[in-house]
Order: structure tokens, then C-alpha cells, then sequence
């Protein structure tokens, strides 16, 4: 009704202004000008009152709600290829593309708070590091591009937990701000290079007081679907290569299929020689986002590729999710009731506000099955893609304690629902149930691994 009062209320005022204006006749101005010009006027007087009563709605509703913690998930920024396709020819990548975009210090860590060896290298970064490409850098490596767009991302959560919500300081602390990384050096840098984009001024500061990486060894790492500690997911994975769990799909095979037959010259579908999607999108995505040449009688297969490679991707996940992402959902269950009981109780609690963890493609694609939202995107996470799951609590005094608490979750900065909760706030307890489902703890993990591979 607002709306309403509003317009009659300048309505009036205008007639009043109108027959004014109009007894002045020592006033050269036309009639039908006039009127337009102030209907224009009051138009735009009556938005800014209507806009102001909005914002003013907004702030309202933020007042009555406090966030909590937040938990955030990113793949790396832009790499060089893990894979390239051996039938093309080889395009060159720059040595230069390697120099830092952000030259912040950081220290790594072990999980239990010890230092971490800097000099350490993984096992897989030692192999995409012999695998030299054309050009003479190592596969799989954080470009200056890659850490210009997870810089970008620091500024988005900048933008929004410190400028907007008030919520982070804007001063680096460990004690609010907690890092981990998988144990590569892609994501080790990505998540420097975040947090350069919250706490400095510019990408160019190397004074900075170290920001703190905590990283796992892979043997033991959580943070993807991990083949190396899990012998019946290395099985797994391999059954999933023959095509078996997707191959049923006409339209994908149509597509595989000409695929192969423009870069191998055969449309027979080999299971040791077949050129796969993933592998496809891994070499073309690499080159272009670095502006390197894709060959134009594959530009077509880009638009569709992305929905494939995501399918081979999910057919390695959730065949067996709980392996996937099990002990990953498990960690944010942890990590969220944490959370409530500080925010809960008058308990002096040890726990950051904000979590961010620093992964890969795989976590990311592993996730959105496990929160059933990959059937909406249907498509491989970009560079430098995030999931936010944010803890808000309403200070509502006639609600339950436990139904105060709810999430708000982001994917790519944008807002999306759960099937569970469709357009609506989906309360702590029920999420809580979401994570179950998937969920396991490192016991129940090791007894899922060492079952026999049927």
C-alpha cells in the first residue's frame, strides 16, 4: 500500500506545483513542456523515495540477522596444462608466464602448527615439473594470469566480509582468518594470492607480514577425491576411464566420436587410445585463457565441452560420493559446529570466523553432487570457481536456539538453493542432515577404501 500513498501523495503536490506554474504567465514556456518536465521530475522524486524506503527494508532485515563464520572453497586460478593432446601440434607457453602477478610473503604449515619445508615438493608436482612443455616450464603450474584472477576473487571477499558486512578486520590475523592448501604448488599459490586481494593494497607488496598456509601431506589430504590413499577409488577411477558409467549417453558418445575422428582420424572409441573430454578441455581451456592458438575446427566442440568433461568428471565421484568428498563434508560439519557452540554458548572457543581452503576442480565438482546442484550447472568449475557456505544466526528471542542458525551458501559469487530448501533459508539442522548423508569420519573412510572393487 506504500507504493500507493506515495504516488497519490506527489500526485496532489504535483497539481498544487502545476496550477502555480501556470498562473505565472510572464513565464515563455509551453504548456505540454512544462507538464513533461516536471512528470519527469516527480517520477524521479517518487523512485528515490521508493528506493530509499528499500534500502532502508534491506538494512532492516540485516539488523535482524548476524553472520557467524563462513567456509569458503576454491579451485586454483589459470595453469598450464595437466594434459595435453599428443595428435595436435604443440603450442609454446613462455617461461615468463610463471613470474608472480603477486609478490606477497607467505610461510606454510603443518596442520598440527609445525613448519612446513617450502623446498618439499609433492609427488605430483615433481612429475608435472619433469613433464616439461614447449616453452620449458612444468605442467600443471599457477600462471601470472591464475594469480591475477584469484587476487580478483581476495577482492570480492574483501568487498563483501570487510567493506559491506563489517565482518573480517581489515587487518591479516591467523586467529579470524584461517588458510589451508592442498600440497600444490598451484593451490598454495591461488591461496596466496586470495589473500593478498583482502589484506593488501596491491599485488606488488612483498613486505608483508607472511601470511600463514596450512598444508597436508597427500598422502593423508581431505581436500579432493584422493586415488593416492584410497586403493578402491584408483580402481574405481580406472573402471570409470572404459566409459562404462556414461557411455549409455547418445549424445555424448555422438560427440566423442567426432571428436576422435577429427584428431585421431578414427571415430572408434578405443578405451587405451580415445581422446577424453576432460583431457580435450584441459589443453584448449589452458590455451585459451592464455591467449595461445586453438585450432578452428575445434572452436565448436568449446561450447559443449566444458557439459562433457563435467560429466566424465562426476562419473568419477559419484559413483562412490562418500569417498569422493566423504571426510571434506565431515571437516565442515566439524568446522560449522564449532562454530555454533562459540556463537551458541558463553564458551571462550578457539575458532575462526572465516575457514578458506584451497583446492581443485575435483572438490568443487565433488560438492555439487554431494549438495545435489550439479544437475543445474552441468559444467566443469572454472578457474578460479568458489563455493561460500555462510553460518547466520536471526536474533529472533521467540525462535529454538538450533532454528536461529541458518545457511546461506554461493557458488561463483552467486546465491543458489538446495533441492531440500528451494528458495528459502536452509536452518542449520537440516544441513546438518544434508552432510550426513555423504559424510564420513577417517575410520569409516579407511573401512569404504579397502573393501574389494567389484
Amino acid at each position: 500500500m506504500k507504493i500507493f500513498s506515495y504516488f497519490f501523495d506527489y500526485k496532489r503536490r504535483f497539481k498544487r506545483f502545476e496550477n502555480i506554474l501556470f498562473w505565472n504567465h510572464s513565464r515563455k514556456i509551453k504548456g505540454p513542456f512544462l507538464v513533461k518536465l516536471i512528470g519527469l521530475s516527480t517520477v524521479a522524486i517518487l523512485t528515490f523515495n521508493l528506493f530509499n524506503h528499500e534500502v532502508y527494508a534491506k538494512n532492516k532485515a540485516e539488523a535482524d540477522e548476524k553472520l557467524t563464520s563462513v567456509i569458503m572453497i576454491t579451485r586454483h586460478g589459470a595453469r598450464t596444462p595437466l594434459k595435453i593432446v599428443s595428435r595436435l601440434d604443440e603450442v609454446e607457453y613462455p617461461s615468463d608466464l610463471l613470474l608472480p602477478f603477486v609478490k606477497a610473503k607467505y610461510k606454510l604449515k603443518h596442520l598440527d602448527g609445525s613448519d612446513f619445508d617450502h623446498d618439499v615438493l609433492s609427488y605430483y608436482d615433481e612429475l608435472n615439473l619433469r613433464n616439461v612443455l614447449k616453452g620449458g616450464i612444468g605442467r600443471g603450474q599457477l600462471t601470472k594470469v591464475g594469480e591475477r584472477q584469484m587476487f580478483d576473487l581476495g577482492r570480492r571477499v574483501k568487498h563483501r566480509y570487510i567493506d559491506e558486512l563489517k565482518f573480517l578486520s581489515p587487518n591479516y590475523n591467523t586467529d579470524e582468518f584461517y588458510t589451508r592448501s592442498t600440497h600444490y604448488r598451484r593451490t598454495i599459490n591461488s591461496a596466496k594470492s586470495v589473500l593478498a586481494g583482502i589484506y593488501l593494497v596491491s599485488p606488488n607488496i612483498d613486505n608483508n607480514d607472511p601470511f600463514i598456509i596450512n598444508v597436508q601431506l597427500l598422502n593423508e589430504e581431505v581436500l579432493f577425491p584422493n586415488a593416492i590413499n584410497c586403493s578402491y577409488f584408483a580402481e574405481m577411477f580406472k573402471f570409470v576411464e572404459t566409459l562404462s558409467l556414461y557411455s549409455k549417453n547418445v549424445e555424448y558418445i555422438t560427440n566423442l566420436n567426432r571428436l576422435n575422428e577429427i584428431i585421431r582420424g578414427s571415430s572408434e572409441i578405443e578405451n587405451a587410445k580415445n581422446i577424453t573430454f576432460t583431457a580435450f578441455m584441459d589443453d584448449m581451456r589452458a590455451r585459451k585463457v592464455h591467449g595461445l592458438h586453438v585450432p578452428s575446427d575445434l572452436e565448436e566442440f568449446m561450447s559443449v565441452g566444458d557439459k562433457y568433461a563435467a560429466m566424465e568428471l562426476t562419473a568419477e565421484t559419484e559413483h562412490n560420493i562418500k569417498i569422493s568428498c566423504g571426510r571434506l563434508l565431515n571437516l565442515f560439519k566439524e568446522n560449522l559446529a564449532e562454530s555454533y557452540e562459540k556463537d551458541s554458548s558463553n564458551k571462550k572457543i578457539k575458532s575462526p570466523k572465516f575457514r578458506y581452503y584451497s583446492a581443485h576442480d575435483s572438490t568443487l565438482n565433488a560438492l555439487l553432487v554431494a549438495f545435489g546442484l550439479f544437475d543445474e550447472y552441468k559444467s566443469w568449475p572454472p578457474l578460479g570457481a568458489d563455493i561460500t557456505i555462510e553460518l547466520w544466526k536471526k536474533l529472533d528471542d521467540n525462535q529454538d536456539l538450533p532454528r536461529k542458525y541458518f545457511v546461506r551458501i554461493y557458488y561463483c559469487g552467486k546465491r543458489v538453493f538446495l533441492p531440500e530448501s528451494l528458495n528459502k533459508e536452509c536452518d542449520l539442522e537440516s544441513f546438518f542432515k544434508i552432510l550426513e548423508k555423504n559424510s564420513v569420519d577417517k575410520h569409516g573412510y579407511d573401512l569404504l577404501c579397502h573393501k574389494k572393487f567389484n
